[in-house]
């Protein structure tokens, strides 16, 4: 009988398949945002929401993460995230906070997500690229404002290296690394 793979192993199977459909050209330092979050990007196990503010609905994590780093200076985190109870695609781009080095989802109730992965970035270029980009997403698409695709600049060049947190309140290593 085979086994079930674990949360970390269906998680990295998701990106990995996202990151084989290609955004960026040859030469690029990423590809695609998946890409990005592979090389770059922490494993993040989820915690209890901090329960100092409301969360918002489902479906718009950008805005979500992006007012609660706003206004707790927690530190926005885009990537991916499973949720299992969504049958057809439990792995998908989402954005969320870490506060004291635990992660606080503006926007998925308690129990829903297990598993996250995706980079922490500094809160200068965060807010530099949402108002370059005229969208809450950083590095993706925002499916508030799709129009805004993907940060091909971002795709191309890479980023800045002090744009991504690595130290205090970023796990080095998420479960199981």
């Amino acid at each position: 009988m085979a086994q079930e793979p674990d949360a970390q192993g269906i998680l990295r199977q998701w990106v990995d398949a996202y990151a084989k459909l290609r955004v960026g050209q040859d030469g690029w330092r990423f590809r695609s945002f998946a890409q990005a979050v592979r090389e770059l990007g922490t494993l993040m196990a989820p915690a209890p929401w901090p329960r100092d503010r409301e969360q918002w609905a489902p479906g718009r994590c950008f805005a979500a993460a992006t007012d609660y780093a706003e206004s707790t200076g927690a530190v926005y985190v885009e990537g991916f995230v499973l949720v299992p109870g969504l049958t057809q695609w439990p792995v998908f781009e989402h954005a969320w906070c870490l506060r004291e080095g635990a992660v606080a989802d503006p926007s998925l109730p308690d129990g829903t997500a297990v598993l996250y992965f995706g980079i922490a970035l500094a809160h200068e270029h965060r807010r530099a690229e949402q108002a370059r980009r005229g969208t809450h997403a950083v590095l993706t698409t925002d499916p508030q404002r799709p129009w805004s695709l993907v940060n091909d600049d971002a795709l191309r060049q890479g980023l800045p290296e002090a744009a991504v947190l690595s130290g205090a309140g970023v796990p080095r290593h998420g479960p199981g690394q």
